[in-house]
């Protein structure tokens, strides 16, 4: 049995479950990464889908998992390319019986899947990059809460669980390896981000399975999970926050590791409100992959889920004013800049900039979420889309919509004007 492993955003061989089930079922394997073309296509809002911090960390992780598999005597196959197109000429070209991958639940990439699948290619997809894997989730999805508070409730009432994480399957160091000499190479040139609060340039915060797991081994070795609420709204410093998100976005960690590692400390050194916190953040996370399964497209129209009628507008002048630092707030400018240098920007930050362009500005919040996600390094689609509806009263928030007081959020977060400071 010849396969093709697809890798998608699970760029990791630890906890990753369809890899497993391609190694199992195969005798010789071609592992496949496609970068398609419309990534690098501009937007509808004039500017490119994949900015260069998320290019470099990207390639920073493909780097990791080709020297990953050549651990294992396998190679990465990197690939531009349409990428329905690509794979099947691979398909051809190795004369390939299946295809292997992770399901992700998002309308361009379920339609890969379904373009494969008219192809008549025999597609193996599996869904694992939640919390949670799909026949543990005790509701149909017709079911599912339109409210997060509800949906956490029958999750914590029910007493659902994740998995644990899976070791690689060690047939991967006997299966034959099927080697492209005509895949691309991945390089991108490193830069330098010396104020970031996620400096990727910096070893340590390079993106790649084993620098994601050594992050969460140093941060779950530390004090920091015991204080994580009290630090997690602030907006500067590499020590705020978890810093998980950017690792698992591409899928460099799996949420199911980060809730291992959590349940440990929890057990052996402190579980309180701070411990809690971080589960339930990737409650949140789990529940907007959820939200996408559920509502499909609809997410990314103009009304989102449609819970509000309120008016869309969209005022180019004002939206490119925001998009470069130049508001009449100094305030959202120093988030503003940060993002444009830095890819990166803290949770807090990233709702106070939201509300700001939809509130003060009149503009778009798709226009928002798509300059997020050609900037952001840990760009989601499912958490970043659903953050900007929830923000713009077009998701699942039940009070219609987040209006942040601009001076209010300086005065708490910033009220020395360090952040600010910093950046403008």
């Amino acid at each position: 049995m010849k396969s093709i492993y697809w890798f998608r955003n699970d760029l990791r061989v630890i906890d990753n479950l369809p890899l497993n089930k391609a190694i199992e079922s195969s005798d010789e394997i071609l592992f496949v990464y496609v970068q398609d073309v419309k990534s690098f296509k501009d937007t509808e809002w004039r500017f490119s889908r994949m900015g260069s911090h998320r290019k470099l960390y990207l390639s920073q992780g493909l780097n990791a998992l080709q020297e990953k598999l050549g651990n294992y005597g396998h190679s990465m196959n990197y690939y531009l390319d349409d990428t329905v197109d690509g794979l099947l000429k691979l398909v051809e070209k190795f004369q390939i019986d299946r295809i292997y991958c992770e399901s992700i639940d998002s309308h361009e990439e379920l339609d890969e899947e379904i373009r494969l699948r008219e192809h008549k290619v025999d597609l193996y997809s599996y869904y694992q990059s939640g919390l949670f894997l799909d026949d543990q989730i005790p509701f149909n999805l017709n079911e599912l809460p339109d409210v997060f508070t509800n949906f956490r409730k029958e999750i914590e009432s029910r007493g659902v669980k994740p998995i644990k994480p899976s070791p690689i399957n060690q047939k991967i160091k006997t299966i034959k390896s099927i080697v492209d000499e005509e895949s691309n190479e991945f390089e991108m040139k490193q830069m330098s981000y010396p104020k970031s609060s996620f400096p990727i340039s910096e070893n340590r915060f390079f993106g790649g399975e084993d620098k994601g797991f050594a992050f969460l081994e140093s941060y779950f070795s530390s004090n920091k999970p015991s204080t994580y609420k009290k630090t997690r709204n602030e907006l500067m410093g590499i020590d705020f926050s978890t810093k998980f998100s950017p690792w698992l976005a591409s899928g460099y960690i799996s949420a199911r590791q980060v809730y291992d590692f959590l349940l440990s400390y929890e057990s052996n050194v402190i579980k309180n409100e701070s411990t809690y916190w971080i589960f339930f953040e990737l409650l949140w996370r789990e529940y907007f992959r959820l939200i996408f399964k559920k509502y499909g497209k609809k997410i990314f129209h103009k009304f989102g889920l449609g819970f509000s009628d309120e008016k869309v507008s969209h005022s180019v002048k004002n939206f490119e004013l925001w998009r470069e630092g130049r508001t009449d707030s100094n305030f959202i400018n120093a988030g503003m800049i940060e993002l444009k240098e830095t890819g990166f920007l803290s949770n807090r930050m990233r709702q106070i900039v939201a509300s700001y362009l939809v509130n003060e500005l009149s503009c778009d919040w798709r226009a928002g979420a798509a300059w997020f996600e050609s900037q952001l390094i840990d760009y989601d689609v499912s958490s970043n889309h659903c953050n900007w509806a929830y923000i713009a009263g077009h998701g699942t928030d039940p009070r219609g919509g987040r209006h942040f007081n601009i001076k209010k959020q300086k005065s708490t977060y910033d009220p020395n004007g360090s952040y600010e400071n910093l950046w403008c």
